[in-house]
């Protein structure tokens, strides 16, 4: 334990945490000893919690921040501490130094903030089991042999959901007895790729995505009803976003009596509502004759390398498809203008203008005058 006039630190056993309280306003030596302190009981007990009572914070001066960002948090992240936390009331006087801080600190932790030590250790104690959950998932491509019993799992999955919003009523379902159709499953499963989500050795449920560059679309994503409410759902999302960093625009729908997915996709995975389809706002791609009212959801990601190496490949394509159409080819023109009308083009012609292709990449497609000329002749 350390304690001085200005700030107490210790570490608690039974938390796995190092506790650091502010008791008064600290600078330079008197700012730094104590959080050194912090530091070495950090670096004793590995992977353990960083909890700072900042009830009362103060405005740190700019030596001591520079001092934090450059020297504390790069030696913080060598102890395999993975959650700090922020005891702090609702609203604090210095939210603009917490806000300074977390930035900053959420580049390499998760930040918990809370009015109380134990409700920081209850949460933290709840994201390190669903991140033990997320390391004991897997996505397994689907055998062909499961894939009767992967479209049934499925089927149950989404029954339940249904059932659970509108007992036995029966009037959403596709086929007989059914809220989505085998066809309606194989079709994706033939035009994507499938997942079993395995957890434990054991089948808990399944992914059925759909991939082109930096853009994809979950088609299907189920959870088998007995395993419902254990974060596997997430650690199975989290885990598609490992498995493809390439995509950085993901894309899906849900029944819109389905509030489970709904609160799912908006409120754990990210995603934001962007159309509501029904009798009055058609789905343009429902070949289907019967109306679906459905949400569709939209999640954006921030580019990686592997993004912008898929738009290269993507730029190059139509580079090529451009040379085709000004020989006359009407299938690369039609080609050319659904590509020049699309939201791939404007990610691409804002990856240009924000510096992210190498320059030697020829790039006469993102030309708007030259495309639009060769779309007019």
């Amino acid at each position: 334990m350390f304690e001085s006039e200005y700030a107490k630190t210790e570490y608690i056993c039974k938390d796995n945490a190092v506790f650091h309280v502010w008791k008064k306003e600290a600078h330079l030596d008197d700012y730094r000893k104590p959080v050194i302190a912090s530091l070495s009981m950090l670096r004793e007990h590995p992977g353990s919690l960083f909890i700072v009572d900042a009830r009362n914070g103060f405005e740190d001066i700019q030596e001591d921040v520079e001092w934090g960002f450059n020297f504390f948090l790069p030696e913080l992240k060598k102890t395999q501490c993975q959650i700090w936390g922020f005891i702090l009331p609702a609203v604090s006087e210095i939210e603009g130094e917490i806000d300074l801080w977390t930035t900053e600190i959420e580049k390499n932790f998760t930040v918990i903030r809370a009015e109380s030590y134990n409700d920081i250790i209850q949460k933290a104690h709840a994201l390190l089991d669903e991140n033990d959950r997320i390391k004991n998932i897997q996505l397994v491509r689907l055998d062909a042999s499961d894939r009767e019993q992967f479209i049934k799992d499925n089927q149950e999955a989404f029954n339940y959901g249904a059932l659970e919003e509108f007992g036995q009523r029966d009037d959403h379902f596709e086929e007989d007895g059914e809220i989505i159709s085998h066809k309606t499953i194989s079709q994706a499963i033939d035009e994507g790729t499938a997942y079993r989500i395995v957890y434990d050795g054991k089948n808990v449920g399944g992914v059925v995505i759909k991939t082109q560059y930096d853009h994809g679309v979950l088609e299907l994503l189920f959870v088998s009803p007995s395993v419902h409410n254990k974060g596997i759902g997430y650690a199975a999302w989290c885990t598609i976003e490992e498995m493809y960093p390439e995509v950085t625009v993901w894309e899906t729908v849900t029944p819109y009596f389905e509030k489970r997915n709904i609160h799912f996709y908006v409120n754990r995975c990210g995603f934001h509502i962007v159309a509501f389809y029904n009798k009055h706002f058609r789905d343009p791609y429902d070949t289907d004759e019967e109306l679906s009212e459905m949400f569709e959801f939209e999640k954006l990601l921030p580019p990686t390398p592997e993004s912008v190496e898929a738009q290269i490949q993507r730029i190059t394509y139509y580079e090529n498809i451009m040379k085709e159409a000004e020989k006359g080819s009407s299938d690369s023109l039609n080609a050319l203008s659904d590509y020049y009308g699309s939201p791939a083009w404007k990610r691409d012609y804002a990856a240009d203008e924000a510096g992210l292709l190498p320059k030697e990449l020829k790039r006469g497609v993102l030309s708007e005058d030259g495309i639009y000329n060769l779309l007019e002749n």
